[in-house]
């Protein structure tokens, strides 16, 4: 900051009122605070303990909203029972032989290592006491103590065998992405093991309902078991259905060190004591309780032996009017003949889900009930086709439950979305190619720009990938994201290109005013590299400043004999001139062009997604609305989604399953 002040200085007030000594002097000091400030907080970024505390606070934030999500915007919960399943062998000491959700808390801390997997039945309730268990360890946190932080295990893929794939550094990348962590401080919160990671869906790592021995989830739980604290196995906590982990229990494939618990269907009784105590008017309820008392196995009573269904019930029959208050169902419905079985009970229910929750949401800005049923509908069919096709594209693996805008665009026909990308990429290209001769830089890009079309366009019809959006833009907000990208590299080049032609035009006219003054500079301005290298060497103090020393005196020495910057000036004011007549020119021509590269690059994953939208058009078959970003998160709100990391999943997997398996 002191070297820019130092030139803003010298262009507004002139070089009578300013010693160019001083300002070079100042400059050089002005580099080397920055460096000590990047040092700074790179020392903020290992103090794990520090760091702990503060994400502490957000993700307790963040999962009280999800946990009340879950509970259908209520905060009763159903104290629903598990027993304890040990395990062949290797299994966590101090595991007792049952408990409930509200003591489950007490449960894990008897536990060595901290290791447990929750198992149960689709609608169990294995996320809300995985988040109920968090929510409790966050509540009696001691400072620098580790920090639950749940994560989905389908983002996960640990069968490539690279580096960024191994589940420390991908427990670090969730951190990056979902909590927006600098990537330096959420590595050395998991070097530090200060993060207890809680590993939800196992059973939707694929497709399979039993999961064989060279299952993703398989290799998922090899990595878990090769997760050290020392001498010890890492904490975990890990959900997943009874069947799959079963069938993995069976192959001899299971997490080791770890105290498995299995949650319990819900009785009739405890079904009745749950809406007695959810339902604000147990009158309109009379007929429903009386037939869970009166026939505690009959499909009634089966089809609401969950808390999901439960909640289902409740969310669809205590809605009311929000001018009248009257309730436009009555829970009577559920008596009819007609819903014989568990399945058509379940079946009933997930249809009113949708409208209820519709029309319940605020904010509904138009959605009405039959766009939203048909919207999720595509959704769910293009995430159900990839379960039970196991579709793979370069290499990667379709998600079957996570929604993810840039890596949405598969669900469009291949060959309308290379159309759109190439119709997209074409036309930017050539104006940037236009402005470009326009301006007539004596450089002009005029080559590369006229190539670039035919490059992109031949890519995106030779090999589909899947994209990722750049670490810059925000991965919910695609369009805004690249947006942002092209603006931010438009900016940065600009400064960065001016502030080049500006320095060289600087020293160029003080090297022809005074070659001694020209050498200082130049050892000022190369001083601060020698002290970096010997930091990234972790160099003692002294090293460091005997580096920059050397370092600054060899540069000095070498421009005063000779001169870096051959410009034209005959003076200090002549310089000048030249730098801001350079910079500016260079600055928009390198702004425009490295726009335009993080246009086609770091923001290429937003290019296919408005590809996608320009593929799921009304009448398409496969109709999505143009604010899909904006509908996701209405649907998280409406309680039909939930947020996971930076993607999105069905509330439930029943949902995904109903919407993929009816018709509209």
């Amino acid at each position: 900051m002191a070297g820019a002040a130092a030139v803003v200085m010298v262009v507004a007030v002139g070089l009578g009122q300013v010693d160019p000594a001083g300002v070079v002097i100042g400059g050089g000091f002005g580099l080397a605070g920055l460096l000590l400030g990047v040092q700074a907080r790179r020392w903020q970024d290992s103090d794990a303990a520090g760091l702990a505390d503060r994400l502490a606070a957000d993700v307790a934030r963040a999962e009280t909203a999800a946990w009340r999500g879950l509970l259908g915007g209520s905060d009763r919960t159903i104290d629903v029972p598990f027993v304890h399943r040990p395990a062949p062998a290797h299994e966590a000491s101090g595991a007792a032989g049952a408990g409930t959700l509200r003591e489950v808390a007490v449960y894990y801390r008897r536990l060595r290592p901290g290791r447990m997997v929750v198992t149960g039945a689709p609608g169990a309730g294995k996320t809300v006491l995985a988040v109920h268990l968090m929510l409790l360890l966050l509540q009696d946190r001691a400072p620098g103590d580790a920090v639950p932080v749940r994560l989905p295990l389908t983002g996960f893929d640990p069968g490539r065998h690279k580096p960024e794939h191994t589940l420390e550094e991908w427990i670090a990348a969730h951190l990056t992405a979902t909590y927006q962590l600098r990537r330096r401080a959420a590595t050395a919160l998991v070097a530090a093991r200060k993060i207890l990671p809680v590993l939800d869906g196992l059973d939707e790592m694929d497709a399979d309902p039993e999961p064989g021995f060279a299952s993703r989830a398989a290799r998922a739980l090899e990595a878990v078991n090769a997760y050290q604290q020392g001498t010890t196995k890492g904490g975990i906590v890990l959900t997943c259905r009874t069947m799959a982990y079963s069938a993995l229990e069976a192959l001899r494939v299971w997490a080791q060190d770890a105290a498995r618990i299995e949650l319990q269907s819900l009785d009739a009784a405890t079904a009745w004591d749950f809406l007695t105590s959810r339902v604000t008017d147990t009158v309109r309820w009379e007929g429903v309780l009386d037939a869970l008392v009166a026939n505690p196995a009959g499909a009634l009573a089966r089809g609401l032996s969950t808390p999901w269904r439960l909640t289902l019930a409740a969310t669809v029959y205590e809605q009311r009017d929000p001018d009248t208050g009257t309730h436009p169902r009555h829970p009577d419905e559920l008596l009819d003949p007609a819903l014989n079985t568990p399945e058509k009970v379940r079946d009933h229910l997930l249809g009113l889900f949708i409208p209820s929750a519709a029309r319940a949401a605020a904010g509904s800005r138009g959605h009405d009930p039959a766009s939203v049923r048909a919207w999720l509908t595509t959704l769910a069919r293009y995430l159900d086709h990839n379960a039970t096709t196991g579709r793979t594209l370069g290499g990667q693996a379709l998600p079957s439950t996570d929604i993810r805008l840039d890596q949405l665009w598969p669900l469009a026909d291949y060959r309308w979305i290379r159309v759109a990308v190439t119709a997209l990429t074409v036309p930017v290209t050539l104006a940037v190619t236009i402005v470009g001769l326009v301006w007539n830089p004596p450089f002009p890009p005029l080559l590369v720009l006229l190539i670039a079309p035919a490059v992109l366009a031949l890519r995106a019809w030779v090999r589909p990938q899947i994209k990722r959006s750049s670490p810059m833009a925000a991965p919910h907000r695609l369009a805004l994201g690249v947006a942002r990208d092209v603006a931010d590299s438009f900016m940065w080049s600009f400064v960065f290109f001016a502030f080049l032609a500006l320095l060289g035009g600087f020293l160029a006219g003080l090297n022809a005013q005074s070659e001694l003054l020209h050498g200082i500079a130049i050892g000022f301005l190369f001083a601060p590299v020698g002290v970096y290298f010997s930091i990234l060497a972790e160099a003692r103090f002294w090293v460091r400043v005997v580096a920059g020393t050397v370092t600054g005196c060899a540069f000095g020495l070498y421009a005063w004999l000779g001169s870096f910057f051959e410009l034209p000036a005959n003076g200090l004011g002549s310089g000048l001139r030249i730098g801001v007549e350079l910079g500016l020119q260079a600055g928009v021509m390198a702004g425009v062009a490295f726009g335009a590269i993080a246009l086609f690059v770091s923001g290429e994953a937003g290019l296919w997604y408005v590809a996608l939208l320009l593929s799921t058009r009304q009448g398409s078959g496969r109709w999505l609305p143009w604010r899909l970003a904006g509908f996701l998160d209405w649907c998280c709100n409406a309680g039909l989604m939930r947020p996971a990391g930076i993607a999105y999943q069905f509330r439930h997997r029943e949902l995904q399953d109903f919407l993929a398996r009816t018709v509209p």
